[in-house]
């Protein structure tokens, strides 16, 4: 049996812009904007994705194409010596699935809660055992997509749920934009302090921004690429990166105007979602409905997500060990559960922490922040540098002068950003 292909390049260009939007588009990209100089910070945010976030995307995309296999093999189609490096990308991304599920789960949780009428306090949620059944109910869902396919479960799953997620988040700006509360909520949100540009620091959380949001470095737009037979990728590329941008930017115009209405916190920032916009959506009229909307938009970026993330292993051992697809899944989705149990005990009566850290929030930093910049150094100098230059200026329509240009940012602006990004972070933590 062949590898399994994309149908069409709408269906690839869906299934990546699921990936690339996720949890942290609709409630993190808003938070940090208003707390990092308002409209000024889309100045570097938009340099961010258009320079170093969009060539590191393409890159991966040639890379997958080309080889037509995941990242292990991919990279030791290579260099034999870089499997060390492909595996490496392969556990980083299983082990930001393994908590990132646990977030999923609450974002499930909620949008059951809201459903139903019957909002419960984030802290009663956590202090009972309830958010291991979602974690398992979350996993499930991820797991039952995977194992039916490229076209049947991550592709069919993205041509639904993305058009879905538009129209609710369009539906929830509209409403917002009518509360009283939604002037004020704008001038937070947009209103440029561009002194704020001197900040190095506004900088690095543009550049860490960037590419979190776009799922870069992680194998899975490699893996994704893999899939395609033929298309253009830069083009393919810049629609996701747009889209990508557009969700996130349109969040805060559907998220800021409920806050103020409400006269709560702006800079909540991490309980934004589970916290502060649920007991705003307890006052406000037609909350219930609008709660369940918005976690239910909020899960379906969060599934794709995830959906994406898993591809990344299955895919690696089914290139790699030649396990067929339903063996794969089920194997790396009860390894990937098995991990992710200490961050979802973590926000459990359990309360399981290290160093007096929930579980969760260490994984957050170590694997989400170090190891997702970590996984796209590897991705940028192994593609950049020692992947031969004719084979991806094949794919990426030529070696003029763009695509010189395009060699030179992966080369040595993308591996410097991501540098400049990860000592940022340390110093934050220091700080």
């Amino acid at each position: 049996m062949g590898r399994e292909k994309w149908s069409s390049t709408t269906g690839f260009i869906l299934a990546s812009i699921g990936s690339a939007v996720g949890i942290g588009n609709i409630w993190r990209f808003p938070y940090i904007v208003g707390s990092n100089g308002g409209g000024a910070f889309l100045i570097p945010y938009l340099i961010s994705v258009f320079l170093f976030g969009l060539p590191l995307m393409v890159l991966e995309f040639a890379i997958g194409r080309r080889t037509g296999t995941s990242v292990v093999a991919a990279f030791q189609s290579i260099r034999k010596r870089f499997s060390v490096a492909g595996f490496a990308v392969v556990a980083i991304v299983s082990l930001i699935l393994s908590y990132y599920l646990v977030i999923t789960s609450w974002v499930l949780a909620y949008a059951c809660f809201f459903t139903f009428g019957r909002p419960m306090e984030f802290g009663a949620f956590t202090d009972s055992y309830l958010p291991l059944a979602f974690f398992l109910l979350s996993g499930l869902a991820v797991f039952a997509t995977v194992r039916s396919g490229v076209r049947e479960g991550i592709e069919k799953v993205a041509r639904y749920l993305i058009p879905i997620l538009v129209v609710i988040l369009l539906v929830l700006v509209a409403f917002s934009l009518t509360e009283p509360g939604a002037p004020d909520g704008i001038r937070f949100y947009l209103s440029p302090d561009y002194s704020t540009l001197a900040d190095p620091a506004v900088w690095t959380a543009a550049f860490g921004q960037a590419f979190f949001s776009l799922s870069v470095g992680m194998g899975v737009m490699l893996t994704y690429g893999s899939y395609l037979e033929k298309g253009n990728l830069f083009r393919s590329a810049s629609v996701i990166a747009v889209a990508d941008m557009l969700i996130a930017i349109l969040a805060g115009f559907m998220i800021f105007p409920l806050v103020f209405t409400a006269g709560l916190d702006p800079a909540a920032g991490v309980n934004l979602a589970f916290v502060t916009l649920p007991s705003v959506f307890t006052e406000i009229r037609f909350g219930m409905v609008l709660g369940a909307l918005f976690f239910a938009m909020l899960f379906a970026a969060a599934l794709t997500s995830a959906v994406s993330m898993l591809e990344v292993p299955v895919a690696t051992v089914m290139d790699s060990y030649g396990y067929p697809r339903r063996r794969a899944t089920l194997l790396v989705f009860a390894v990937i559960m098995l991990l992710g149990l200490p961050s979802a005990l973590s926000y459990t009566a359990l309360e399981l922490d290290l160093f007096g850290i929930p579980f969760l929030d260490l994984s957050d930093y170590v694997f989400g922040t170090v190891g997702l910049i970590v996984a796209g150094l590897i991705m940028s100098i192994v593609g950049g540098w020692f992947m031969d230059r004719a084979r991806i200026c094949g794919e990426i329509g030529g070696c003029g002068w763009q695509q010189r240009v395009y060699m030179v940012l992966i080369r040595y602006c993308v591996p410097a950003v991501l540098l400049i990004t990860l000592v940022g972070s340390f110093l934050r933590v220091a700080g």
